[in-house]
């Protein structure tokens, strides 16, 4: 179901956001159906097609087939050059960034090793990749901004940047306010688990749910709640930290001073550590998929193990929460996810259905191993491709050119999402 306009004056922006968000969802819509959907009089969205149009952002044609009295009527799209957004996803060893397009096609796609325990090697490196990718779009001035996600929680003493899933050494993330002083493009950032929610709910496999959790499987274990297409962000900014729920008692020793923590025994640095016997190492994508095709015994115990706490931790994220579906991306490698889900099935009962029931449980992304990224190029265009009420009731800042074509004020600092 369409979000519904709203017919104050004051409300322009979002009932922009609102007849944009309808197209992208629909993929090709008439005006027609657009009217049926979000209650705006006929001129409202006539006006708002046109100035969304002549801005680039969507493009129209004629509906073929359609017999009807006079010119067949207008159906209007996404415009794939309306935009490019740069997006990047930090994990302790590597960064990785990609330029998107407006309707979330991967257009250039780039990664390096980074020891993120140096910022200024970090910053370096992350500098490079924003600058070649930023040479590639074909139209600078319609460059959104950059998107950074990475692990989280944020500003939570003695639990933040703590540990080999996050970045140890850090103190704050003055780091991207000097990346968008590097590049003048304006900085967007997000913990990763909740950039690839908002990923998959505007380009990923959840683009028709309003709702659903999002478990991110990457160097880390992370969680996200998606409500009416946003994430639940909580009281601090870190809700559904589910990695650090302990799962095992007296168990593994967690970086956050707890012990048995889920993301001890279900991350891919739990799979490294566990394959290698070394908590300093980190197996690459290439060799994990290697060791899977070859059935290799420590991995194989590894992912019998995993696929147990998996299962218990579906179980938990759907008692508490009662999601319409769990999607599971990040930077896992995709065969990886298949092999646990397999493994884990049948899964145990809960508000969500029998045991026996898992496929609509669970829902993979098909974007695995560039959600991250996907999710960051996401957060510079989040506003305008996902309306939310709070549009109505304040400005929120720090949303660039967007926000001029859209109809609000930007401010020039790093944005939190």
């Amino acid at each position: 179901m369409a979000t519904r306009g709203a017919t104050q004056q004051s409300s322009a922006p979002y009932n922009r956001r609102i007849v944009l968000d309808v197209i992208r969802r629909r993929g090709e819509v008439s005006r027609k159906e657009i009217i049926d959907l979000v209650a705006l009089s006929p001129q409202t969205v006539a006006n708002i097609t046109q100035d969304l149009e002549e801005i680039g952002l969507v493009v129209s044609k004629r509906l073929k087939g359609e017999k009807v009295r006079g010119q067949p009527p207008m159906a209007f799209a996404l415009d794939p050059r309306g935009g490019d957004s740069i997006g990047v996803s930090l994990e302790p060893r590597k960064a990785s960034a990609a330029l998107v397009n407006l309707v979330g096609e991967v257009l250039h796609r780039a990664e390096v090793e980074i020891d993120a325990r140096d910022q200024a090697a970090t910053l370096k490196a992350v500098v490079a990749l924003v600058g070649d990718l930023a040479a590639r779009s074909s139209d600078a001035k319609r460059l959104w901004g950059v998107g950074v996600a990475l692990p989280g929680p944020f500003d939570v003493p003695g639990f933040s940047f703590t540990g080999p899933t996050a970045f140890e050494g850090w103190t704050d993330l003055s780091i991207l306010e000097e990346l968008q002083k590097a590049t003048g493009l304006p900085v967007f950032y997000s913990i990763d688990s909740a950039a690839g929610a908002l990923g998959e709910s505007l380009f990923g496999v959840a683009c028709d749910l309003t709702g659903f959790f999002y478990l991110h499987f990457g160097v880390g274990l992370g969680g996200a709640l998606i409500v009416d297409r946003a994430a639940y962000k909580g009281a601090g900014g870190n809700a559904t930290e589910i990695g650090h729920i302990p799962i095992v008692p007296h168990g593994k020793a967690c970086y956050c001073g707890n012990h048995g923590c889920l993301e001890r025994y279900l991350s891919l640095h739990s799979l490294s550590e566990f394959v290698t016997g070394r908590a300093d190492v980190e197996l690459t994508n290439a060799e994990i998929l290697t060791l899977l095709e070859a059935d290799d015994e420590k991995l194989m115990d590894w992912c019998r193990q995993a696929s147990s706490h998996l299962r218990n931790a579906v179980c938990i994220i759907e008692n508490m929460l009662d999601p319409a579906t769990i999607v599971i991306g990040g930077s896992a490698p995709r065969a990886l996810v298949e092999r646990l889900v397999a493994l884990a099935m049948p899964l145990r009962h809960s508000v969500r259905g029998r045991g026996g029931e898992g496929a609509s449980r669970i829902t993979l992304s098909d974007r695995q191993e560039d959600s991250s990224i996907l999710g960051a190029a996401v957060l510079p265009i989040h506003e305008m491709l996902s309306p939310s009420y709070e549009v109505l009731l304040q400005e929120r800042k720090g949303r660039a050119e967007v926000e001029t074509f859209l109809g609000a004020r930007s401010t020039g600092r790093v944005t939190a999402i």
